[in-house]
């Protein structure tokens, strides 16, 4: 008699490990709500993934996750040295939209100073086909924008009057012709010369051409209000593959270059520390934090013509430690300024 066979004993089953696609799911939920994208740091850290993994998952999504014509719906963007992952603009919600008229007009509010020039002309021209290019229901979003968003402006420069020379700067800088330029110089001093330009800048409500002077043989900076008469030569230059404006301006404090200097700088009360610490003054800044609430400001700047005016600003609640040279510079206004007020 045949012995009957023996049944097998059932595997047990693994419990199942949703890990992965949850992880998933919140990489995906995440992005609706942030239009402007997730940095790849910022989604490790949220998830406690690695880099690895993380790049995993990317792969998954792209090669699953796309549209009617087979595009991903979510796509990898660079700022700078940092990773964005964002929703590519056919997944993106309705309300990403008002989120990049948002920014688009808010960035063009900076240029408010420039009324009454080619450029500020410009500027609102293509912020005027940007809105009729959204949808209606946006439109209607976006129309009180000029209200809700606003910047103050402090102290600008009024270019009313240099419409003629800041269409020949525009003109030979995207064309990158020769310059040649009447200057009148700080004390009006002036002379005509020969000028690459190579950027427009905006600094503190001001523009400036930084570029070459054919006259001193090196990159220098000119203050737009001060040219006279500008003219745009036939002859083109080469733009320098190695410069860059972070370059050029590094290091400096503001945009008035010279020798390199270590400064020190005592901040006097805990209003002042507290005040200065969450700004960016200078890519050197160290704050030395003391018990008693001040702190000591050390950097490294190139130049300290602008330094000067900065310290003496914030009068009694900052002084200089170092060097003694702007030390006693400093010292020496304001025993200056304090005799107009006392009267001679």
């Amino acid at each position: 008699m045949a012995r009957p066979a023996m049944k097998r004993p059932m595997p047990r089953s693994r419990p199942a490990t949703y890990g992965p696609a949850t992880r998933l799911a919140r990489i995906l939920y995440g992005l609706f709500s942030r239009p402007h994208g997730w940095s790849f740091e910022a989604i490790r850290d949220e998830l406690s993934i690695s880099e690895r993994t993380l790049l995993r998952y990317l792969a998954a999504c792209r090669r699953e996750l796309v549209d009617a014509e087979g595009r991903p719906l979510v796509e990898v963007v660079r700022r700078g040295d940092r990773r964005v992952l964002r929703l590519a603009e056919a997944a993106r919600a309705p309300d990403s939209t008002s989120y990049q008229a948002l920014s688009f007009y808010f960035a063009l509010t900076v240029f408010r100073f420039l009324e009454g020039t080619v450029l500020k002309d410009g500027v609102d021209d293509l912020w005027q086909k940007f809105a009729r290019g959204l949808p209606p229901g946006q439109q209607a979003r976006v129309a009180g924008f000029a209200r809700k968003f606003y910047t103050v402006p402090y102290a600008m420069k009024d270019y009313a009057g240099h419409d003629d020379a800041l269409d020949v700067i525009l003109r030979c800088l995207i064309d990158q012709h020769t310059m040649r330029i009447d200057y009148g110089g700080l004390w009006l001093e002036g002379h005509t010369h020969e000028f690459d330009p190579y950027t427009l800048a905006m600094y503190r409500g001001g523009l400036y051409l930084i570029g070459r002077s054919h006259h001193y043989r090196k990159v220098v900076w000119l203050a737009v209000e001060r040219i006279r008469r500008a003219e745009k030569l036939a002859k083109r230059f080469e733009y320098p593959a190695r410069y860059s404006p972070e370059k050029h301006t590094e290091g400096t404090f503001g945009i008035v270059d010279g020798e390199e200097t270590r400064v020190a700088i005592l901040l006097r009360t805990p209003e002042a520390v507290e005040l200065l610490s969450s700004r960016r003054l200078h890519p050197t800044q160290r704050f030395e934090h003391r018990r008693d609430g001040t702190a000591v400001l050390r950097m490294t700047v190139r130049g300290t013509r602008e330094l000067t005016n900065w310290v003496l600003g914030l009068g009694p609640f900052a002084e200089v430690l170092e060097p003694a040279d702007l030390r006693a510079r400093v010292a020496g206004m304001v025993e200056e300024t304090a005799r107009l007020y006392r009267g001679k």
